[in-house]
């Protein structure tokens, strides 16, 4: 086999690569436009259809993981192959959590039943902070799939906003069990849905590290470390 066999394949493998990571951005991105429908129209069976896709997420994952070992195993990438090679494991996990979070979210939906809590403004909230998280994964998807960085500093900057929502949403949904505890069952779904959110907001931030470093070759910000949710999805 000559060396610009080896390089063809190689180029081509590390093209699989990519297309596969998007392939599961797009996924991750469906499952989460699904969640804010979800949410938005009290969908049950959005919801439920939102849990059985995670199924897909999950073993495109698995799939992009072996691949991903499995270059490193037979290239030896260097350089700049290797930081998209080695960084295609942590994107890949991102993604995968980003679509565990939304299952967890679309079965307290299912659980709680929205309309029984009786606060549609924190359901409107709730909504907007779908929507902001939802943004956030699709510049940072965006900048991945082109080899850029554009959008990951402001990304990155903009998990303190997502922060601040997910903390008026919880002082909220507190405020309403005191006002409405005969609600209560229907109101404490409300805060793991808030707190999937948030976390799905954090990898996005963690993906919009990633595609900085891939680019640059340098980590975003020393006083940031990345989060990588290890937490049961109930």
């Amino acid at each position: 086999m000559d060396d610009q066999h080896i390089v063809t394949s190689f180029d081509e493998e590390l093209k699989d690569l990519t297309d596969g990571l998007v392939s599961l951005g797009g996924l991750a991105q469906l499952a989460l436009r699904n969640v804010e429908q979800s949410l938005r129209m009290n969908d049950h069976n959005l919801a439920k259809q939102t849990i059985e896709a995670d199924k897909q997420i999950n073993a495109l994952q698995v799939s992009l993981e072996d691949l991903t070992f499995n270059i490193l195993a037979k290239r030896q990438p260097m350089a700049n192959d290797l930081r998209l090679v080695f960084s295609a494991v942590k994107v890949s996990l991102y993604l995968e959590r980003i679509g565990d979070m939304c299952k967890g979210v679309c079965k307290r939906i299912i659980k709680g039943d929205l309309l029984n809590a009786k606060s549609p403004n924190t359901i409107d909230a709730l909504v907007n902070l779908t929507k902001d998280v939802q943004q956030s994964l699709d510049l940072v998807l965006e900048d991945y799939a082109q080899g850029k960085a554009d959008h990951a500093l402001d990304v990155w900057r903009s998990d303190i906003k997502i922060d601040s929502s997910y903390a008026n949403i919880l002082t909220a949904i507190l405020n309403d069990i005191k006002e409405k505890p005969e609600a209560i069952e229907a109101l404490v779904p409300l805060f793991f849905i808030a707190r999937y959110l948030e976390r799905i907001g954090d990898q996005a931030t963690n993906i919009a590290e990633v595609a900085h470093f891939i680019v640059t070759g340098e980590k975003l910000g020393d006083d940031r470390k990345m989060k990588v949710e290890d937490e049961t999805v109930f």
